[in-house]
């Protein structure tokens, strides 16, 4: 696929390869220069995914509050998405991060090595 045909900016590439390597915080902020150039639901999708990022590296330090409330955020934009968007399947990934913290409560939950290790959401494109 060459540059003109993809439905996203090269940052955004570059950033779901962090993102699927859980380099969370570099991904981040890759994908906010992506965001601060959209417009319309684009700007929301990039936003949606910003915040499923900084909820899984919320998660990584431990910081359950803020993961969960990040997952919430970035579930409350994808719900004004159809459920495909630009490549992207956001009702699979919204079921894969929805399946991740299912269960989890800040108040309740016990960190405990299974739960450190609990295999993270990955993003996989549409071909």
């Amino acid at each position: 696929m060459d540059s003109d045909t993809k439905p996203h900016p090269d940052d955004f590439y570059r950033g779901l390869d962090l993102f699927n390597r859980r380099f969370y915080y570099e991904c981040h902020d890759l994908w906010e220069e992506v965001w601060a150039e959209a417009k319309g639901k684009e700007k929301l999708f990039y936003q949606a995914l910003i915040m499923s990022a900084v909820s899984l590296y919320h998660f990584g330090n431990e910081n359950l509050e803020g993961a969960l409330s990040c997952h919430r955020k970035a579930g409350e934009r994808f719900g004004r998405l159809p459920d495909r968007f630009l490549g992207f399947d956001v009702s699979q990934f919204v079921a894969a991060m929805e399946a991740f913290y299912r269960g989890l409560s800040a108040e309740h939950t016990r960190w405990t090595r299974e739960l450190r290790d609990r295999p993270r959401p990955t993003i996989q494109l549409e071909s």
